[in-house]
């Protein structure tokens, strides 16, 4: 863990529990993406970022001892520290789905279809040069309002970005992991290629 020592972690209770979770959810999303698409680039930061929510998850427990005055609010801090445990076993349940894909294992064509055939699944998305969406940034172009997609990634060229910030601006061949639905995956995707010129309320 020494290569998080330099990271600056929330001061609260609150916003460490905040970001366990978000982090937790973007490791289960990089997972299946790891997995559906066979990318150890991706499974390689799933076990990097349990890494970051093991060094959140002490910190939180230090914090929350410490924020503990009296046998009513030790009550209360307990029931945190329980979904704190849950949510450590959900990124380590992500990074031992990262693992299978590091180490070769040969996967079973229904656990594809699993991950394929649920409510909301990981989309690949290719941007061409006609798209909309080129030039702008994720924040301007609100694709999880306008599409239903959250972008957990994105590949230029041999490069990865993982959980992308408003910042980010879209460029040519640029390759968007999404999550979403089938219908909201495949909107993006002709989006994407540049078939639709207008995107959600424009």
């Amino acid at each position: 863990m020494e290569e998080w020592d330099e990271i600056e972690v929330p001061r609260n209770v609150k916003d460490i529990f905040v970001e366990m979770k978000n982090t937790a959810e973007l490791m289960v999303d990089l997972a299946y993406s790891s997995i559906l698409f066979n990318e150890e680039e991706m499974a390689e930061e799933v076990l990097e970022l349990e890494e970051y929510l093991d060094l959140l998850n002490y910190h939180l427990m230090v914090h929350a001892v410490l924020a503990a005055r009296s046998p009513k609010e030790a009550e209360q801090i307990t029931s945190i520290l329980h979904m704190a445990h849950a949510i450590d076993d959900m990124s380590n349940a992500a990074a031992d789905l990262a693992k299978m894909v590091l180490e070769g294992v040969e996967l079973h064509p229904v656990i594809t279809e699993a991950i394929l055939g649920s409510e909301e699944i990981i989309g690949k998305i290719y941007v061409s040069a006609d798209s909309i969406l080129v030039g702008k940034t994720l924040e301007e172009l609100d694709l999880a309002t306008n599409t239903g997609v959250w972008i957990v990634a994105v590949r230029r060229g041999k490069r990865w970005i993982f959980d992308p910030d408003g910042d980010f601006k879209i460029f040519p061949g640029d390759i968007l992991i999404g999550r979403g639905t089938n219908t909201s995956i495949d909107y993006l995707k002709e989006i994407a290629r540049g078939n639709i010129k207008v995107m959600g309320n424009e």
